[in-house]
């Protein structure tokens, strides 16, 4: 089993949406392979992002898609 450490930080208000934390954080970490989240990270934008710096988006499409984006359920 792998250990996890965190390696950042963000407190935001309780209204702020999680993506937004997620597009500040991520740039300051070294790219994972794969990035597992839920439907709430669903975002072109974040998903180009990741697929620049070499990781695996891994996010549950949202409902209301036109175009559903690959998607590995299983990871």
């Amino acid at each position: 089993m792998s250990r996890v450490r965190v390696a950042a930080v963000l407190l935001t208000p309780g209204q702020v949406s999680d993506i937004s934390g997620a597009r500040s954080l991520l740039p300051t970490m070294p790219p994972p392979e794969d990035l597992i989240a839920d439907k709430a990270y669903d975002a072109d934008d974040l998903r180009a992002f990741l697929t620049r710096q070499g990781t695996r988006p891994v996010i549950s499409p949202m409902p209301n898609r036109r175009a559903i984006p690959p998607f590995d359920p299983v990871a």
